[in-house]
């Protein structure tokens, strides 16, 4: 991170969105390095894997950070549909738009960056900092993920709320193997490894990689990640 980035954010609160999963785990542990105070956000949303919201509880406790959760109930099973809200095959392409995956639930981060940044509006914190684990160079092809959509939201927020809104993605350029590098480097590796849930299916099973029922593209995409960082960590 730039010098003068720094020397902006580290007197300020940050809102991280906790999800419960790996992404949201470094995320906060960069907001944790990053800013004098962090709190953590996550939504119930009627999600089938809705068990990740244990591990996020615990993940705040852990890292001793303030934790809410906003419970915004069938909002998105009224409107659309998804193989996270009901069932289905998390390997097929969306019915509504067949380049999509069927996990696709539109305008997801959208809604989460909204009920985030109006809990800090609340706080009546000035600028409003939130950090998300969004991704586009290694990720499932969630149109709401890739930067440009994040610039644009910060942008609609900051407008809507009147005052600055800056979205922290941390890890928008990064490959999932280097998000273990991540772990691995603040010491925590097994922690994540342990303690967080990515699975769709919200399957617990442990494995080398993490937890999860190894077939969903979550897992998939854990899997192929934590064994290209076991490469780049060989060949240091």
């Amino acid at each position: 991170m730039h010098l003068n980035l720094l020397n902006m954010i580290e007197n300020q609160k940050a809102y991280v969105l906790l999800s419960g999963g790996q992404d949201s785990f470094v995320s906060l542990l960069w907001a944790k390095k990053n800013f004098v105070e962090v709190e953590a956000v996550s939504i119930f949303y009627e999600q089938r894997h809705n068990i990740e919201l244990q591990y996020a509880k615990a993940i705040a406790n852990n890292f001793g950070v303030k934790h809410v959760v906003y419970d915004i109930g069938s909002f998105f099973s009224q409107l659309t549909i998804s193989s996270l809200l009901k069932e289905g095959k998390h390997t097929e392409s969306h019915a509504l738009a067949n380049q999509l995956p069927a996990s696709f639930v539109p305008n997801r981060n959208g809604v989460f960056l909204t009920v985030i940044a109006n809990h800090a509006f609340k706080d009546n914190i000035n600028p409003i900092n939130l950090v998300t684990g969004v991704c586009q160079t290694d990720y499932s092809g969630y149109p709401d993920c890739r930067d440009n959509y994040i610039k644009a939201k910060a942008l609609e927020l900051s407008l809507g709320l009147d005052r600055p809104v800056n979205i922290h993605t941390p890890l928008m350029w990064k490959t999932k193997a280097e998000t273990f590098k991540m772990a691995d480097e603040a010491g925590v590796l097994q922690e994540m490894i342990e303690h967080t849930l990515t699975c769709y299916n919200g399957d617990e099973s442990l494995h080398e990689w993490g937890r999860g029922c190894t077939q969903c593209p979550a897992c998939q995409l854990r899997k192929k990640g934590y064994e290209e960082f076991k490469v780049m960590k060989n060949e240091k």
